[in-house]
């Protein structure tokens, strides 16, 4: 039951992310400030599912002043969280058997 639940849910999750746009079209049409933002956040995100004893760093002043650069470092930081975590689950032995 849980592996079916599990194969469910992957495959639902990749025809999800199949159908977005690339990261790099996204963030075409976003302003400067937020792809800075998106960058830093997912640069943080990536180094915490790694290591989880990595801080936050969300360039406090600018995140605490400027809403676009913080929209985007949220957007980036959530986003880039997920992807690399469903990495490392992909890549584990026996995780579908």
């Amino acid at each position: 039951m849980r592996k079916t639940a599990l194969m469910m849910t992957l495959t639902t999750l990749t025809l999800f992310l199949a159908g977005c746009p690339s990261e790099h079209s996204y963030l075409a049409a976003k302003p400067p400030a937020f792809q800075e933002g998106y960058r830093d956040g997912c640069k943080n995100a990536e180094e915490m599912v790694v290591n989880s004893f990595v801080e936050r760093k969300d360039n406090t002043e600018r995140y605490k002043n400027d809403p676009i650069y913080r929209d985007g470092w949220d957007d980036g930081y959530s986003r880039c969280y997920a992807n690399k975590e469903m990495d490392i689950w992909m890549d584990r032995p026996g995780i579908l058997q």
